[in-house]
């Protein structure tokens, strides 16, 4: 019974999600979806699942929780979506891009607390023992984060030179930017993917394991699955595809890293405290 009203709450929030991308789509883009709504709504519950599987991990609740999601649901699956297309320029101009970003800001802000209300994450979680956690000084988290988005470009760097025999073709008869605007891209994109990686492990109260799966797991699907399985007129299904495995696969790695970097450990539950600088080590 339980599994049951499971699947009702994510078949009910994925068809809620296609509605509300229907309508702002329409209202910001005069966009419709195609004549198939096959892969609109397999994307819509790749999307759920996704979130879900974050919620499921934390022990935020509330606003607090939807907030998360919110950063993790537009950041990636929309403003680190849209940004390459506008490096890559695919035939976007951009005041497309913005409207398209303003659809999914729009989506996101309403449909990530109405998904924290329909999971029944919205109240607050039964009183549990939490121990504290390992403090990090503000240089341990410039490090942190700094290492975070080099992960990201380096990842992305030997994702694209594996993916590059499938699509070189393609690619080919488009003019590229100049390495030093992909390289600042990637940075700044690197940079999104830290905030969504904090935001989420700031849930997880020293579970690093919790925040490697939420993290290797959400990540490829809101930035490669989710909207590579939609058909669009700017990539034929090949790229499309092949991008798909690409980012898949390399976001699975890098989001099972970050999360193990950006997570702090718990206390010894002993009560001594952790010797002076060790801190770079937890």
């Amino acid at each position: 019974m339980k599994a049951f009203s499971l699947t009702l709450r994510i078949a009910g929030s994925a068809l809620l999600l296609l509605a509300l991308q229907a309508l702002w789509g329409r209202v910001w883009t005069g966009r419709r979806f195609g004549d198939t709504l096959g892969p609109p709504i397999l994307s819509s519950i790749f999307v759920v699942l996704a979130l879900a599987l974050v919620a499921s991990c934390s022990r935020q609740r509330g606003w607090k929780l939807s907030g998360t999601l919110f950063i993790l649901f537009f950041g990636i699956n929309h403003l680190n979506t849209l940004n390459d297309a506008l490096l890559f320029k695919l035939g976007l101009t951009p005041q497309e891009i913005l409207r398209l970003m303003a659809s999914g800001f729009c989506t996101a802000l309403i449909f990530t607390p109405l998904l924290v209300l329909i999971l029944g994450y919205w109240s607050s979680p039964t009183d549990e023992a939490v121990r504290p956690l390992v403090p990090r000084s503000k240089a341990n988290w410039a490090v942190r984060i700094v290492l975070g988005d080099v992960l990201y470009v380096v990842c992305y760097v030997v994702a694209g030179l594996a993916v590059s025999p499938f699509v070189r073709d393609f690619y080919a008869g488009i003019k590229m930017p100049s390495p030093l605007s992909i390289l600042a891209m990637e940075v700044l994109r690197g940079l999104v993917y830290v905030a969504a990686g904090l935001a989420v492990t700031s849930g997880m109260k020293g579970e690093r394991g919790n925040s490697a799966v939420a993290l290797g797991l959400s990540f490829p699907v809101l930035a490669g699955v989710a909207p590579l399985l939609l058909h669009n007129p700017y990539m034929p299904d090949y790229v499309r595809l092949a991008h798909g495995f690409e980012i898949g696969i390399s976001n699975l790695a890098y989001g099972a890293l970050l999360g193990y970097i950006l997570t702090r450990k718990a206390a010894p539950s002993d009560g001594i405290k952790p010797a002076e600088g060790s801190e770079f080590l937890e």
